[in-house]
């Protein structure tokens, strides 16, 4: 009886039309999203919870999918355990069953890959500059240098990078990015992928005009200087698009004061900035090297390793099924 059972749930016929369903649905999804591309978001994966937040009627043949994808198992498994059953029970051609056994279990584990990968994998776009950033599950990291690579014709041929990795226990670790070498953790289930890499303007120098000193500062670090602490809030423009600097000076006994610097040497007078008696002038825009990457998380890659390997072994199985057919014959 229990056998029987199988037998029906396993049917190769129902099988067959159960994977031209799951194929036609995925066809009008495809056309579904090319005709409502206001409904995904930049860069949309396939980010299965975001069909359910909330639920819609364009998303109908994603529930229709799910659903055929789901009989689609039951039958592959009820397959796979009649698959078993036939290789206890037979001798003879073991080499072509055990093949077809493994092929089936592949297809199974692909199957529930797709399945985790899209209700527990993220995928999120962000920008790492030298400043840093934190991201989950790798801790804070940080454009340390930023190198483009031209051809003879001056045009962009690679852009390499290199990453600075503070992970959450205090670990240390640097990694060499480009456009087509990603950062790649915990065996392939965490990696940065880089879309662009590019400087920006992120502080300012100056120089005191008295002795002539250098001073490099940084957005929002604090740089002590004459019996106090000057901060560069921010670079801005004014409605003309002239450039701008604006900082805050505070003495050690509490006095403040707004300050600007225009950002071109060649306005003299505003390309400077009096602080207790003595003078900065503008010297160079700081430029800091950022990048915008995709940081994806995938805990569903070992069950497609394991996919690959048991596909990979049920090939070899069959040629070796194959050669020994020929033989005989």
């Amino acid at each position: 009886m229990l056998y029987s059972l199988i037998r029906i749930l396993g049917d190769r016929h129902a099988g067959f039309i159960l994977c031209l369903i799951v194929v036609l649905n995925l066809i009008v999804g495809s056309l579904v999203m090319n005709n409502h591309p206001e409904l995904y978001p930049s860069f949309f994966h396939l980010d299965l919870n975001y069909f359910f937040k909330p639920v819609r009627g364009e998303h109908l043949w994603l529930y229709a999918l799910l659903v055929t994808f789901s009989l689609f198992g039951i039958n592959l498994l009820a397959c796979t355990v009649d698959s078993v059953i036939r290789l206890i029970g037979t001798r003879a051609g073991r080499l072509k069953a055990s093949a077809a056994l493994l092929f089936h279990i592949a297809l199974l584990s692909t199957m529930a890959a797709h399945l985790f990968e899209g209700f527990y994998a993220s995928t999120s776009r962000t920008m790492i500059a030298a400043q840093g950033v934190a991201l989950p599950g790798l801790g804070n990291v940080r454009v340390e240098s930023l190198k483009n690579i031209y051809y003879p014709d001056n045009s962009l041929k690679d852009t390499e990078v290199a990453l600075l990795f503070n992970s959450p226990d205090g670990r240390q670790l640097k990694k060499e990015i480009a456009f087509n070498e990603p950062a790649i953790f915990d065996g392939g289930r965490r990696q940065v992928v880089m879309l662009s890499g590019q400087t920006m303007p992120g502080g300012v120098a100056i120089a005191r005009d008295t002795d002539n000193r250098e001073f490099r500062l940084e957005v929002n670090k604090p740089q002590p200087l004459e019996s106090g602490v000057l901060l560069l809030q921010g670079l801005f423009q004014t409605d003309t698009g002239m450039p701008f600097a604006q900082f805050l000076w505070q003495s050690d006994n509490g006095d403040r004061q707004r300050l600007f610097m225009a950002l071109d040497a060649r306005q003299a007078h505003h390309a400077q900035i009096g602080i207790t008696g003595a003078t900065y002038r503008f010297k160079e825009i700081v430029e800091t090297p950022f990048i915008v990457a995709i940081v994806r998380h995938n805990p569903a890659i070992p069950l497609i390793l394991a996919s690959l390997i048991l596909a990979s072994t049920a090939t070899f199985l069959l040629i070796g099924w194959l050669r020994t057919r020929n033989r005989i014959l």
